[in-house]
């Protein structure tokens, strides 16, 4: 697991908060446009815990892209 590199993570916050969505109901539209299998609330959750804990995933490359796509235009504070 690699917890050095949370910038990734730290992005997903941004997103999330600033399109004003909870986690779940952003999970769910994340998933909507996740084309082979979609995440779990697990796995979603690992993503916003904090560095260094058990619980930690690195979001990827990937994911973010994903997610930039998925939650730039609903931005609140844009």
């Amino acid at each position: 697991m690699n917890t050095k590199n949370n910038v990734n993570n730290e992005r997903l916050r941004e997103l999330v908060t600033g399109a004003g969505l909870t986690q779940p109901a952003a999970l769910a539209l994340f998933n909507r446009g996740i084309k082979v299998r979609p995440l779990s609330e697990s796995a979603w959750k690992s993503y916003f815990c904090t560095p260094g804990t058990a619980r930690h995933r690195r979001f990827t490359d990937e994911l973010l892209i994903h997610a930039e796509k998925v939650f730039s235009s609903l931005r609140k504070d844009a």
